[in-house]
Order: C-alpha cells, then structure tokens, then sequence
C-alpha cells in the first residue's frame, strides 16, 4: 500500500467515522475477546475475513486479517448496529455469495486473489453507478452492502493497534503540524 493509498483511506475512514454511533469508538477501547463472536455463522465469519483481505492485503504491513479486523467487524454489527443494519451486513454478504457463484462458478473464497479484487471492483462500481442514477434521480438512497462494508473495514484497520503502529507512524505526541510538509517515497502516514 503506498502513501496516497493509506492517507486516502484515512481521510475516508475518519469522514465515515463521523456517521458512526458513539458506542463504535467506546468499544474499539476495550480489550478484544474472541469469546464474544457468535452473531456470525462460522460460513460467514470466514466470507468476513476473506473480504476484509480482499479490501486490504497483507502486503509489506499486516493486513485485515492481522490486524484482527475480521473480530472487530463482528462485535461493531452485533453490538453496534440496528436491526436493520445487522440485516444489511447479513443479507449483502449472502447475495454477494450467490452471485460470485452464479458468475465464476464457485465461491469467491476459491478464486485467486487477483480474481477476487477483480470482481469486488467490479461489484462496487455497479453498485455505486446504480445508487448514483437513483441519486440523480432525486431519489434517496443508502449506502450499499459493500460501500458499508468497506468502511467498516477500514474504520477497523486504522483504529487497529497493528494499523496505528505498523501501516501509520504511530506517534503519541507528533509535534508541529505542517499542512504542506513534503513527503518522502516509503514515509508512513501519522496515526494520532
């Protein structure tokens, strides 16, 4: 992941964040306990972890999974999210199942990893073209399975100990701020 990728996905994350509830970021503050997942199927639990790597790879810094963004998805549907919300996350990981399915031929779980990017892309920019059209519409339109799921992916990463110390330059107390301060190749971005 390069440094326009990572500050882009903070910037995103930390504008979604705003929409989340309160008790997101009051649980992201406590200890992490493998014990408190059972909202999910084991089935979906793993087309969870799968799809969060998908979204961000282990590359030369943990991904999704080492980062044990998986677990925290979890807990924030369960106890974060409505009724209706939790539906959402159910439901869009079910279709997203059956249509990878009905279009590969097999799960997205068995295609390679550039497959499974390739159609993840794909899915999202048919999903965005569509609820876009319904915008310009003048209808009103919410976000979509994967553009939450996305979010909730990546709000989960940076608020990560592994995302804060290992994909940003964790630093308790940065000093000066500096809008316009040149960067260098291969500088991490702060994690505040």
């Amino acid at each position: 992941m390069d440094r326009r990728e990572i500050l882009k996905m903070m910037a995103m994350s930390l504008g979604s964040s705003v929409a989340l509830p309160e008790s997101v970021f009051a649980k992201m503050g406590e200890p992490f306990d493998a014990r408190e997942l059972n909202f999910f199927s084991d089935a979906q639990r793993a087309q969870v972890a799968m799809l969060a790597e998908a979204i961000i790879p282990e590359t030369d810094t943990p991904g999704a999974i080492g980062a044990g963004v998986p677990g925290w998805i979890e807990v924030i549907v369960k106890d974060c999210y409505s009724p209706a919300d939790q539906k959402q996350i159910t439901d869009g990981l079910a279709e997203f199942t059956m249509r990878c399915a009905k279009e590969n031929g097999k799960s997205i779980a068995a295609l390679e990893p550039a497959a499974q990017v390739d159609f993840l892309t794909k899915v999202d920019k048919e999903t965005k073209d569509a609820k876009w059209a319904q915008r310009n519409a003048g209808n009103n339109v919410p976000d979509t399975f994967l553009e939450r799921f996305k979010e909730l992916t990546k709000f989960c990463y940076v608020n990560s100990e592994v995302g804060a110390t290992q994909a940003f330059d964790f630093q308790l107390v940065p000093g000066k701020w500096v809008p316009d301060m040149p960067l260098e190749p291969g500088m991490k971005a702060y994690s505040m």
